[in-house]
């Protein structure tokens, strides 16, 4: 019986090492794109079995090529998958690249494995990656077969410019990335499929994973701060997003937070330890090397391709409402909290700050140069002033009251003050003041060399262009893309679409995974005339 239960709990082991293992497969709407195009994207995070995994909460994704990452993203993940795009940099040579994607429980382990190998062509610029492009004969164009599996795309075989028509998607309950796109000279690269990436499992992890399960975790250095001081990380115009760390013997601090959406400036500090602390934030990319890249190949037949590819692009730039917003996980510090909001145009207009805090709050006062404000007491009866309170303004943390308190009051526009306990990681605050300004003046403010200012990329907002034809002529090269389509069992989808204003070929690609973990995949084409 023993020699059972042991020969058990080994074959267990490797399972629970598979499970606590990451990759990341990536789907794109195409394999070929111009400089300043955009790149939408669908991700499939699964642990060392194969299935959706639910433990990390955000994926990076750099596009590399073997001189360097060129371009990075950050896309948050919700049960395994995730979703988003990024726009290519104009200057970006023209070459292949690999679209690799991780975890920070990944880490470097297999980055190539469920990557997506990318031809990017630059009309603007004669700059080309080292040993990357190969000038000669008319390369084949790539096209991947018709096929069904698992799923099915029935569209109309025959079409005429500018004119409505349906896609039809049936099959298995599954989650699909579904595109349609204009096959053309520039896609040459073939794309691995689902099916190829989970043919790699299982697999086994190292073990030295840093999870992230609810958001990205900013890790930084204070030097010259007191171990066991507080660092705050705030974000211009979004309160809620405001985290607390307290710095370890080695002056370093880490923020979990719950996944920061779109680009914005954020602001580290440590309050209260003297002008020379420094702070520094850290990278959470890996910049990984890529092996095996195949040369681009050009050739003067494809100058028409990239001529239209360059017109679609320029007219999709004034396009709007291309996209819809997907779900996205919320969990953040602050969202929960009641505020109290003066609009100080209600009120006389005061020309300083002090006086808009004597005048105007009742609940908050200045006393020895520091805010307070006055909560309830145990009862809820009578009220009492307490300090160690978070002074904002525009959502940023002050680091020192004079900032603000020397601000032109004018150029307030709102204060909202919270008088409920604030907790997060060992720290207790009493309550919160933001003063908004008219025009976001925070970052206009002058702050002090201990205070880290930096422009932070935040995960993409996961997005879907669902077909919106811009003003005037027609010349998309991409006419549908979802990335996280849902099929029920037995369901049929009726997708409307509009063919473009000009003739060619297009293919539609559905690829994701079913319900029982299983890989889909379903392409088809038609002809525009």
């Amino acid at each position: 019986m023993k020699k059972i239960l042991l020969a058990f709990c080994v074959l267990l082991l490797p399972l629970g090492a598979w499970a606590q293992t990451e990759r990341v497969f990536v789907v794109t709407d195409r394999t070929a794109y111009l400089s300043g195009d955009r790149v939408w994207c669908s991700l499939f995070c699964v642990d060392g079995n194969g299935a959706l995994s639910t433990q990390s909460a955000v994926a990076y994704l750099e596009l590399v090529s073997a001189e360097g990452t060129v371009e990075e993203a950050k896309i948050a993940l919700l049960g395994g998958r995730g979703c988003g795009e990024f726009t290519l940099p104009v200057q970006v040579p023209t070459g292949n690249y690999r679209l690799v994607a991780y975890t920070a429980g990944q880490g470097e382990e297999g980055v190539q494995l469920g990557s997506r190998l990318l031809s990017v062509y630059n009309p603007f610029s004669l700059s080309r990656v080292k040993d990357g492009v190969k000038l000669g004969e008319a390369p084949a164009q790539v096209a991947a077969p018709e096929m069904s599996m698992g799923v099915e795309v029935s569209v109309p075989r025959k079409l005429r410019t500018e004119r409505a028509f349906t896609a039809v998607v049936k099959g298995v309950a599954s989650d699909l990335a579904l595109s349609v796109f204009h096959l053309d000279g520039l896609e040459q690269v073939p794309s691995e499929t689902l099916s190829d990436f989970l043919q790699a499992f299982p697999l086994s992890s190292k073990g030295n994973a840093q999870w992230e399960y609810d958001g990205e975790v900013i890790r930084g250095t204070a030097n010259g701060a007191p171990v066991g001081s507080v660092a705050i990380l705030s974000s211009a115009g979004s309160p809620e997003d405001t985290y607390f760390s307290l710095v370890e013997e080695d002056g370093s601090f880490a923020f979990p937070t719950g996944n920061i959406f779109g680009d914005r400036e954020m602001v580290c500090l440590v309050p209260d330890v003297g002008d020379q602390v420094r702070i520094r934030l850290g990278n959470s990319f890996l910049r990984p090397g890529v092996q095996d890249l195949p040369p681009l190949k050009l050739h003067d037949s494809q100058y028409s391709a990239l001529v239209n590819r360059k017109n679609a692009l320029y007219a999709l730039s004034g396009a709007d409402t291309l996209y819809s917003f997907l779900p996205r996980r919320q969990d953040l510090l602050l969202s929960g909290i009641s505020w109290e909001r003066y609009h100080l145009d209600d009120y006389t207009r005061f020309h300083s700050v002090q006086e808009i805090i004597v005048e105007i709050l009742p609940t908050v006062r200045l006393r020895r140069g520091q805010m307070e404000v006055s909560v309830p007491d145990g009862a809820g009866i009578t009220r009492q002033f307490k300090d160690r309170v978070l002074v904002m303004m525009d959502g940023v943390v002050l680091p020192d009251m004079n900032l603000l308190l020397n601000l032109d009051a004018m150029l307030l526009e709102d204060v909202y003050v919270c008088t409920e306990p604030i907790v997060s990681n060992q720290l207790v605050y009493n309550g919160m003041v933001n003063f908004v300004s008219k025009k976001n003046y925070v970052k206009a403010l002058n702050f002090p060399e201990n205070v880290y200012v930096l422009d932070f990329k935040g995960v993409r907002y996961p997005v879907a262009y669902l077909g919106a034809v811009p003003e005037g002529q027609d010349v998309r090269q991409l006419l549908y893309w979802h990335p996280a389509l849902k099929i029920k069992e037995g369901e049929t989808l009726r997708i409307p679409l509009t063919s473009p204003a000009y003739q060619g070929r297009f293919c539609v690609v559905a690829e994701g995974l079913s319900a029982e973990g299983k890989a889909v995949r379903a392409v088809a084409t038609f002809e525009v005339e």
